[in-house]
């Protein structure tokens, strides 16, 4: 399998993959704000990698986050030349850190590279394939080097760059992104998890993990590179963002990653009871869809390929439909007579209504796709519900 191959395999979270390209120039032009140069808080240090070793040690500093798992380097040689250039002190690209409220030190940039150098002073592999001190250290476990060769690793100083947790938020995402250049580049729910609440991180991925996720998406979502739990994070959103009594959905700026952030920020602040109510809330919307579309729930399907290869999960319909369907009785829904009625129905609007069709897969951010979405979700839901009222 080659490098293009892996990093497809490693992207792959069984979504359908959605169209976010704008549909006009004007939606090219973003509203917000540049952030203020002045607040951005950014310290600069110089730290030894024996100091670093003792964060990581006295749990100062995290090395496991969430995101992580499974995407430690593997290659022998590769982790070995990285520790050659420590002994042969040839400088190494610079760490980001953030610095959260309670001084934990979460690696934004640079943690491939922390992962190793802590397995190798840890012994947990011997340094293989050596291009200049193959004769002296190849073979050799951390305790097994000569004096020298320890004491250059220890005393190698590394540049690191460290954002304070006071920096605004969104700043704080934007700079995340900007550099994000090491190993493996994190995607925006990664970034969002890696200065997440513990509280925070657990409720996403219990949501993610919940047995009625799993039931209404027929275990179609993936949650390695957290596809699942950023469909979590989009429920929340928008469920925070629609207003069932007015149809009114607050979403304006056609930017749906900063819509994200600033759902994640307010739920960053939230106690565990706030958050016990979206969970109640989330679960009733993956009951009833279940009920109303069984294994077919959140899937694009029109008449052409109904019994066709089965689709994957649109993110687009998944978010209107879990919203809408939080408002709805369970009860009231199971005293439906046909069990086909939803689906026939939802399979009806995206044939016949290419507007709708095309909102769920093309420019799926723009904001006149988005409350289309809501608005005909919304409909669709009402008419299925008038064979029961």
């Amino acid at each position: 399998m080659d490098l293009i191959e892996e990093q497809l395999l490693e992207n792959s979270t069984e979504l359908e993959t959605d169209g976010t390209e704008p549909e006009s120039i004007e939606e090219w032009e973003s509203d917000e704000t540049p952030f203020d140069a002045d607040k951005i808080r950014i310290e600069q240090r110089m730290l030894s990698l024996k100091f670093m070793k003792e964060l990581i040690d006295e749990d100062l500093m995290n090395l496991s986050p969430d995101f992580q798992r499974n995407r430690v380097w593997n290659e022998p040689r590769r982790k070995s030349l990285l520790i050659e250039s420590l002994m042969l002190r040839i400088p190494i690209p610079a760490f980001y850190f953030y610095e959260d409220e309670d001084s934990i030190l979460h690696v934004i940039d640079g943690l491939q590279r922390l992962h190793t150098i802590n397995d190798f002073l840890n012994g947990k592999f011997k340094l293989k394939h050596l291009q200049y001190l193959h004769e002296s250290c190849d073979n050799k476990t951390f305790k097994e080097l000569e004096n020298k060769h320890k004491q250059r690793i220890f005393m190698t100083q590394f540049s690191v760059n460290i954002i304070d947790a006071r920096t605004p938020s969104q700043v704080k995402y934007d700079l995340f992104r900007r550099i994000n250049t090491g190993g493996v580049s994190l995607n925006a729910q990664e970034i969002r998890n890696s200065i997440a609440k513990h509280s925070v991180r657990n409720f996403l991925k219990r949501l993610a993990n919940s047995t009625e996720f799993k039931i209404a998406t027929d275990n179609g979502v993936k949650d390695d590179r957290m596809g699942a739990q950023e469909l979590v994070l989009r429920y929340v959103a928008f469920y925070i963002a629609y207003d069932f009594k007015t149809r009114a959905l607050d979403y304006n700026k056609s930017d749906l990653e900063i819509f994200l952030d600033n759902a994640f920020e307010k739920l960053n602040k939230m106690d565990e009871i706030e958050l016990s109510k979206f969970e109640t809330c989330f679960k009733k919307a993956m009951k009833n869809a279940q009920i109303l579309f069984g294994k077919k729930s959140f899937r694009k399907y029109n008449r052409i390929n109904i019994n066709g290869k089965k689709k994957l999960i649109n993110k687009s319909l998944f978010t209107s439909l879990s919203v809408i369907l939080s408002y709805i009785d369970s009860e009231l829904l199971k005293s439906i007579s046909d069990k086909n009625l939803a689906f026939d129905k939802l399979v009806d609007l995206i044939t016949e209504n290419t507007q709708f069709s095309d909102c769920l897969t093309v420019g799926t951010n723009s904001v006149k796709n988005v409350l289309y979405n809501f608005c005909q979700t919304r409909i669709l839901i009402e008419e299925i519900l008038k064979d029961v009222e």
